[in-house]
């Protein structure tokens, strides 16, 4: 068939590359105008718009993907059908009507559950221990389409935010090529989704500040949900501690306040207290550094015992 493939962050990547070594001809490949980012508010190009021009396709970059201008040449292109992927904008159905087949997305979720921006974060942060990926037709009702296809997959309890979309982003590639292949045939089943959904709010940059007035559990699924897209920050020493890897301590039995360090063991990390349990410390990113394990950290700063790492909700700082 010939495609548009839609796609921004780096969760679309796989399937792009998929679908370019496929028999599918890819004619263009639409994504998010560049945005500035860092320091130096340099222009960056995404990771989708990078994967495309390595592989030698069409780029293009509208401000609004539904405008006159957008449609027109969208449909001067005669596609068969679009597929979208972690593209960052809604398509309006003046735009989704001008295709043979009807607009696909790939949703990294087991619909209806979590639907919305942030299901892999979500999926973490709710501690859930089986997610999966689902092939939808578009509306323009957000993750509202009928189902074509979904996989399920169980979440080790070690992995965080990468982690996670990097095996939905691969297992989710196959199944685009898969319901493709069923569209192309006319196999296709379709199953209309349970209006008793849930939604997968943006993450805000606010909720990147750690509480340790929470179970251990929650904390740690925290980090592991925020990271590495968000670094999960606290306090130490008046000064910025993002917190990369954690795992939680239920067998002692821990007494302190809140925030406090209890322990201090170089190949266990930094245990601290939380509202039940305790955390240990594995991984950090201190202020103005690049990130280090807790070894380096300890070795560094001579963090002790009875010292706190608080949380201080503060908005806007990075």
């Amino acid at each position: 068939m010939y495609i548009i493939f839609f796609g921004t962050g780096q969760f679309a990547v796989e399937s792009l590359v998929k679908l370019h070594l496929s028999n599918h001809n890819i004619l263009m490949v639409v994504t998010q105008p560049d945005s500035k980012q860092g320091r130096g508010h340099n222009y960056k190009p995404s990771p989708v718009k990078s994967k495309a021009l390595e592989l030698g396709l069409e780029v293009f970059q509208p401000v609004d993907v539904n405008n006159i201008d957008s449609i027109a040449k969208l449909r001067a292109t005669n596609a068969d059908i679009f597929i979208v992927v972690s593209y960052g904008s809604l398509l309006k159905n003046e735009l989704l009507n001008i295709t043979k087949y009807k607009s696909i997305n790939l949703h990294p979720s087991l619909l209806p559950l979590y639907r919305g921006a942030a299901p892999i974060q979500r999926t973490l942060m709710n501690g859930d221990t089986i997610t999966g990926a689902t092939v939808i037709e578009i509306t323009e009702k957000l993750d509202a389409g009928d189902m074509l296809e979904q996989v399920k997959l169980e979440i080790d309890d070690e992995w965080n935010y990468g982690d996670l979309s990097s095996k939905l982003s691969a297992i989710g590639s196959k199944l685009l090529l898969l319901a493709l292949e069923k569209i192309q045939n006319n196999k296709v089943i379709k199953t209309k989704q349970s209006e008793h959904y849930t939604y997968a709010k943006k993450i805000k940059k606010d909720e990147k500040y750690l509480d340790f007035n929470f179970k251990a559990d929650v904390v740690a699924n925290k980090v592991r949900g925020l990271y590495p897209i968000l670094t999960p920050t606290a306090i130490y020493n008046n000064h910025y501690l993002g917190i990369t890897k954690v795992k939680v301590e239920r067998e002692l039995n821990l007494t302190g306040k809140i925030g406090e360090v209890l322990k201090i063991d170089k190949k266990k990390g930094i245990l601290v207290k939380c509202l039940e349990n305790g955390i240990w410390i594995l991984g950090v990113k201190p202020e103005g550094k690049k990130e280090m394990s807790h070894l380096d950290f300890i070795n560094g700063t001579h963090i002790k015992v009875g010292e706190k790492i608080l949380h201080k909700e503060i908005h806007n700082v990075f």
